[in-house]
């Protein structure tokens, strides 16, 4: 399975904030949208990077919380790790867990075309797992069927 087949059973809609913004703003974007994690743009529009709940409470437990009226770009992260639509799903899997990332974001060609997650990851797995578990119990019943 590939990356680009998780993104096509998904939104294709980003969550964005700008890094001007607060950590305030960003953290009531973060609860009304129910993601983990949002993409940042830069003052030109471009992805500068990108800030988790991790971020947040990282940050608010290292400054206080006085820091939540700080702006995003204090506490976000720059996108090291990245994945691209051809990518195996099984290296992508390994590389967040070896890395300790819930998110990635996917470009093709220097395009951001979406975002995953461990949890996009597992469900596909957990839907490719239950498809080949299908194929031996289909034969099974069709010739427990047949036999009858």
């Amino acid at each position: 399975m590939r990356v680009s087949e998780i993104l096509r059973s998904k939104s294709n809609r980003l969550v964005l904030i700008s890094s001007d913004a607060s950590l305030k703003d960003a953290s009531t974007l973060i609860l009304n949208e129910r993601v983990g994690m949002v993409l940042v743009n830069d003052d030109q529009g471009e992805i500068a990077g990108t800030l988790s709940e991790r971020n947040l409470i990282c940050f608010i437990a290292q400054k206080g919380v006085d820091a939540i009226r700080e702006t995003v770009r204090s506490a976000m992260s720059n996108i090291g790790l990245t994945a691209a639509p051809a990518d195996s799903v099984t290296d992508v899997m390994r590389l967040m867990t070896e890395k300790r990332s819930r998110h990635l974001p996917v470009f093709d060609a220097g395009k951001l075309v979406g975002v995953i997650s461990i949890g996009d990851i597992l469900k596909s797995r957990m839907a490719e797992k239950d498809q080949e578990a299908a194929v031996p119990r289909d034969i099974a019943r069709f010739s427990l069927a047949a036999a009858a």
